[in-house]
């Protein structure tokens, strides 16, 4: 009989050890959860500052282009202009020289 009491007080440790063991995995298993929680909001938080930023970015693309355009386009008129003054500049001379 006292084998018996015996294993049945072993038994009754380990099922305490297990529980405690249990205990401590459904801690550490609920912290880990509000933890991926947090870093999922992040992601989110991440993802959107990055669609924001690309938002900015094609923005700004944009708005390059057209003054690169708009330089582009006015180059030819700023140099009409330059040869228009340099032909006046070349016939004041030549009338100061007459």
């Amino acid at each position: 009989m006292e084998e018996i009491q015996k294993v049945i007080t072993e038994l009754a440790s380990k099922i305490e050890v297990m529980r405690s063991s249990l205990a401590e995995v459904k801690t550490t298993n609920v912290a880990l959860k509000s933890e991926i929680e947090l870093l999922q909001q992040e992601l989110f938080l991440k993802g959107q500052e990055a669609k924001d930023f690309k938002i900015k970015y094609d923005d700004l693309m944009q708005r390059f282009e057209q003054v690169e355009e708009n330089s582009t386009m006015s180059q030819p008129n700023n140099d009409a202009q330059i040869d228009a003054l340099v032909r006046e500049i070349d016939d004041c001379i030549s009338r100061l020289k007459s």
